[in-house]
């Protein structure tokens, strides 16, 4: 309590600023945050199919892995080369799962970093650049390992199929 009789706020703000903050500063807000909102459902989708791709060749290893304990294989040589491929395309989208984790919590970030700026009127907003940009290299990040597990799978199919074409159906 002051002199005066008053209270101190202990708000970050004073009242008269939230008076200026209406329903339209507050439909503007909510329009900036409706991208990264839509990011984080984008990224999600994705996250599903590299979690979808990555449990395929997980169950995909351990059936070749099944099949070579048991000593059936024809073809060993083919089945080990393609364990290896699969323990790769496990890593790399074990990889591309982490940065798209990591793109959701910078879109999170993003979201709160300008609810901040719209309610406290905080100078952040090379804070919010730089954290769309981290999600964005994260996000780049991710796309790349999963082409490079779409090219690995390729390979692991040509070495499946390799026995039964032709040597010119091989391009």
């Amino acid at each position: 309590m002051r002199e005066d009789g008053t209270y101190r706020s202990s708000l970050p703000f004073k009242i008269s600023d939230m008076e200026n903050f209406n329903i339209e500063s507050l439909s503007k807000l909510m329009q900036l945050s409706i991208s990264p909102a839509v990011l984080i459902s984008a990224v999600g989708l994705l996250l599903l199919t590299v979690t979808n791709r990555l449990g395929r060749a997980i169950d995909r290893s351990r059936n070749i892995v099944k099949e070579l304990d048991l000593e059936k294989l024809i073809a060993r040589q083919d089945s080990m080369a393609q364990l290896s491929i699969l323990i790769r395309r496990a890593s790399l989208l074990r990889l591309s799962v982490c940065l798209l984790v990591m793109s959701i919590f910078f879109s999170c970030l993003m979201v709160l970093f300008l609810f901040l700026k719209g309610f406290w009127v905080l100078p952040i907003d090379t804070v919010v650049v730089g954290i769309f940009s981290m999600n964005m290299a994260a996000l780049l990040g991710a796309m790349g390992y999963l082409l490079a597990d779409i090219f690995l799978s390729l390979k692991a199919l040509k070495i499946e199929v390799s026995r039964h074409l032709r040597p010119d159906d091989q391009a």
